[in-house]
C-alpha cells in the first residue's frame, strides 16, 4: 500500500509530463540550436569521429604532417 497517494498522483502526473514532453510542446522553441547558437546538426557532424580525426589533422602544420609522413617506417623496412 501507498503510505500518501496524493503524493503518489502528483509525482505520477509530474513524470507523465516528462514523458509525453509537455512542457516542450506548451513552449516551442523559435530557433533549435544550443547556447552557443550551434545547431544540432553541426553538434552531430562535430562529434562524429571521422570529423575529429580530419579537425586533428588541420590542427596540425604543413611540416609536421609532412615529417610524420616521410619519417613513418613501413614494417618491411624493420626486418630488412
Amino acid at each position: 500500500q501507498i503510505a500518501d497517494p496524493e503524493t503518489c498522483d502528483r509525482m505520477y502526473e509530474s513524470l507523465v509530463r516528462i514523458h509525453t514532453n509537455y512542457y516542450k510542446n506548451k513552449y516551442p522553441r523559435l530557433k533549435d540550436t544550443s547556447f552557443t547558437g550551434v545547431t544540432v546538426e553541426d553538434c552531430k557532424m562535430i562529434l562524429a569521429t571521422d570529423i575529429l580525426k580530419q579537425m586533428e589533422d588541420m590542427k596540425k602544420g604543413t611540416w609536421k604532417r609532412l615529417r610524420e609522413k616521410f619519417s613513418a617506417k613501413k614494417p618491411e623496412e624493420d626486418s630488412k
